[in-house]
């Protein structure tokens, strides 16, 4: 998408090891300055950027408009009302959770998908579509256990089938990576770089669905936050790579576009700040406007990610 050296360092993101290996050896220390930094200036900025995005380039969006603008106020009054009603986002965190499960297992697909594509190799539709549950359903998995379900002393239960369901699900990345492997072995024009992205999304969910199995709390925590700055550095190439390709005539938008790296710095400075004075001093107030940016990101990201539908055919050809 940009070159083998920043595609290999911001979306396929090979430093993760590097990452888990300072958190590992420099103890809580290490990980609690690690955690600062994932927080508030690389997660937060990820989650805000998409509704920056959505507000700048408000034409490509034109159609949608009340859809996007219901959507918000939908998130702002519900999180308002759970938030007033109940004095608890205990609630909404478990949703949170969930929802960016599925968040995190539908955007590395996606991308992968976009490397799949650049480099010519579509399967049927049939086989895509199962592709896309298999894919989804190993992440989806491996985020469940992270969360608990099937440790042997855990709330959720489930260890006998987890027990079993471990070694089984581990087929599906062997699948894909070998796979990928062979495709790259036999055609070097169907590029490398998916053949990296894929090895290290997957290695680092088999790294945490390890952990789990073996219940080490400690590397469970390192390896999600290893995940999580995977996550986000990946989004914000990937806003990176589709602003540079877009062709969009809105003057923000535009004048944006024109200096895009300078600009994101200082939008990941001020944002980054931002949150962190705001948890200081507003503690609950900055974790309810998080979330409800968090639950816009989600459903925004879905939205304006999708590629089009094919319109049906307006007219017959001539015979």
């Amino acid at each position: 998408m940009f070159s083998p050296a920043v595609d290999l360092l911001f979306i396929a993101n090979l430093f993760w090891p590097l990452l888990l290996l300072v958190d590992f050896a420099g103890g809580i220390t290490a990980h609690e300055n690690l955690l600062f930094w994932q927080i508030y200036f690389i997660t937060a900025p990820h989650r805000w950027i998409t509704l920056l995005l959505v507000a700048a380039e408000h034409d490509k969006y034109v159609g949608r408009r009340r859809t996007f603008v219901g959507f918000a106020i939908a998130v702002i009054g519900i999180c308002l009302c759970v938030q007033f009603g109940t004095g608890s986002l205990l609630c909404l965190g478990v949703v949170d959770y969930i929802w960016n499960a599925w968040h995190f297992s539908s955007q590395h697909h996606g991308i992968f998908r976009i490397y799949e594509r650049k480099a010519n190799c579509s399967s049927a539709a049939a086989g895509l579509r199962i592709e896309k549950i298999f894919f989804r359903l190993f992440m989806l998995y491996t985020i469940a256990r992270v969360a608990g379900w099937g440790w042997r002393d855990g709330a959720f239960g489930g260890h006998q089938i987890a027990t079993w369901f471990d070694g089984a699900v581990l087929l599906v990345p062997l699948f894909f990576v070998l796979r990928q492997w062979g495709r790259w072995w036999r055609q070097p024009s169907t590029g490398f770089p998916s053949v990296a992205y894929l090895s290290s999304v997957m290695i680092l969910f088999v790294a945490m669905l390890a952990a789990c199995r073996y219940e080490n709390n400690s590397l469970v925590l390192q390896l999600a936050l290893a995940s999580a700055v995977f996550h986000s550095l990946e989004y914000m190439s990937i806003v990176t790579w589709a602003v540079q390709k877009s062709k969009s005539t809105t003057k923000l938008f535009a004048s944006m576009a024109r200096t895009w790296l300078l600009f994101l710095v200082i939008f990941v400075l001020v944002i980054g700040a931002g949150n962190y004075l705001l948890s200081k001093g507003w503690f609950e107030l900055w974790v309810t406007i998080n979330l409800m940016v968090a639950f816009m990101h989600y459903g925004f990201d879905g939205m304006i990610w999708k590629s089009p539908k094919p319109k049906a055919a307006a007219a017959v050809e001539p015979a």
